[in-house]
């Protein structure tokens, strides 16, 4: 019998859990929590947090599984490296000594994790990220705290890319103190870039105007780092969280960018009632998990 998968994310001033046996979605629920469990995003209160996670599984009666997690890419750093070619042993000391030339002190505080690529021409492409080590520790404590343990923790746009299910795309997550996107090529996730709206729950009207601004500089960034080769006009626009449900959002979007937009097909079974835009996340953590 194929395992089961329980995923959880924190979005706006809501808790997401999604539950999965195998590669079907068996159960799902948002449920509010007071805003001030978090700060800036992140965990602040992993008492208070923990008791809403608790209830919620109670109370909806959710089979125990195997957790995976999402956290906020708000505060985190990502790269592409292009090092020499090297012996897989030596590539770990010249991606941390790289890493630490890049970014410095800031590196004390992070976590660094990496992933080297496929080699492009002689040179070896590496993934990198940094996490904050503070915002990580804080929903660890919070799993902890209510009788759980996450085997996975995985950035939202990292689990955005396995739920859109895409070589190539533009990915926009909206939620209503939060917009992150990613622009995807080749399977590889070229630029992160990650903003926190307010400590307040934002109007949707401010929230859909500033996703939209969001993803227009995210593509105009990539533009201009990569002046050779700039993003294809026809890779398509993926909207993702509760800022996608609007149709003015999405007009919005295509008129702003002039690119095609396409619909959300995540490769799961699952009941035609699931939100699918808020879910996202929690999808692409079931695949991650799979």
């Amino acid at each position: 019998m194929a395992k089961r998968i329980l995923s959880l994310s924190i979005e706006g001033n809501t808790v997401r859990i999604l539950s999965a046996r195998g590669d079907t979605v068996e159960a799902w629920d948002s449920t509010p929590f007071n805003p001030q469990f978090l700060r800036r995003g992140y965990v602040a209160d992993p008492e208070g947090l923990a008791e809403v996670v608790k209830n919620v599984l109670a109370e909806r009666k959710f089979a125990k599984g195997q957790l995976v997690c999402a956290l906020s890419a708000v505060g985190t750093t990502s790269r592409i490296l292009s090092l020499p070619k090297v012996e897989v042993k030596q590539l770990e000391d010249i991606v941390q000594r790289e890493a630490r030339r890049i970014l410095g002190d800031t590196l004390e505080d992070s976590y660094l994790h990496w992933q080297a690529l496929p080699l492009k021409g002689a040179q070896q492409q590496v993934f990198i990220v940094t996490v904050p080590k503070e915002p990580l520790d804080a929903l660890m404590r919070t799993m902890q705290l209510a009788g759980l343990r996450a085997s996975i923790i995985d950035l939202k746009p990292l689990a955005l890319m396995m739920a859109v299910n895409r070589r190539d795309g533009i990915i926009g997550n909206g939620e209503s103190n939060s917009v992150e996107s990613v622009i995807v090529l080749d399977d590889v996730p070229e630029l992160i870039r990650s903003s926190f709206l307010s400590e307040e729950m934002v109007a949707p009207d401010y929230a859909v105007g500033r996703m939209s601004d969001e993803l227009v500089r995210t593509i105009s960034q990539y533009n201009e780092s990569h002046r050779d080769e700039p993003l294809n006009p026809d890779i398509p626009m993926y909207l993702t969280g509760a800022v996608a449900a609007s149709v003015a959002f999405a007009i919005n979007v295509a008129t702003l960018t002039g690119r095609p937009l396409e619909p959300l097909d995540p490769p799961l079974h699952y009941p035609s009632e699931l939100p699918v835009a808020d879910f996202m996340v929690n999808m692409g953590l079931v695949l991650r998990a799979l």
